[in-house]
């Protein structure tokens, strides 16, 4: 996982927020939300690996 990607966007967008009011600033608080769900969902998890049971050969 990115998780750079994750911290820089996250502190891009607050320091953004901190920095506007009104609607520039309900703006940007949707923009951070959509590319944190685009990054989560964006993630391809690897597949499961079988668990080995206690006496399974």
């Amino acid at each position: 996982m990115k998780q750079w990607l994750i911290i820089l966007c996250c502190a891009v967008f607050v320091a953004a927020s901190l920095l506007t009011t009104g609607l520039t600033r309900a703006l940007i608080d949707l923009m951070a939300f959509a590319c944190l769900l685009w990054i989560a969902i964006g993630i391809k998890s690897d597949p499961a690996k079988p668990s080995k049971i206690i006496g399974d050969k």
